[in-house]
């Protein structure tokens, strides 16, 4: 999957700014490539460990697709989640296993403690298990640190 260098780079960002909350938001792309990242509240009640997208953010940005789609011909999708691991590595919880569907991307940034740049990585649900999927990184400037680990 193709992904804008800026995209990681909001991610990367807004990882920092969250902690030590998880940080969540949608991808917006196609099927080959991811071209923005929105940044959604975590409203889970326990944003310390877990993360949820409010189902409204998630429809507001289905209908911006949509209404982008009818005035631009470019046909853009939700096609995906991130969210942050403040303290672990950026591999699947067995809560985002359990909260996981197929057809979406998901990427996690982590750890977004500061202490280093975040890795991210991506992943796709694929027969009750998560399959990393390679990110290939498009243009763009770098912007600030991330460890782009499964990045091409």
């Amino acid at each position: 999957m193709r992904v804008r260098r800026e995209v990681l780079n909001d991610i990367a960002a807004h990882a920092r700014r969250e902690r030590p909350r998880e940080c969540c938001g949608l991808l917006i792309g196609n099927g080959q490539e991811i071209v923005e990242a929105v940044a959604t509240a975590n409203v889970a009640t326990e944003p310390l460990r877990h993360y949820e997208i409010s189902p409204v953010d998630y429809l507001a940005q289905i209908k911006r697709c949509r209404e982008r789609a009818a005035c631009s011909g470019t046909a853009m999708n939700v096609v995906g989640a991130y969210h942050s691991h403040p303290r672990s590595a950026p591999e699947p919880s067995p809560t985002d296993l359990e909260r996981a569907f197929p057809e979406f991307l998901f990427i996690i940034a982590g750890p977004a403690d500061g202490s280093e740049a975040a890795a991210i990585r991506g992943y796709r649900l694929e027969a009750g298990r998560f399959e990393e999927v390679q990110l290939t990184i498009e243009g763009g400037p770098k912007g600030p640190p991330l460890r782009p680990t499964g990045v091409g």
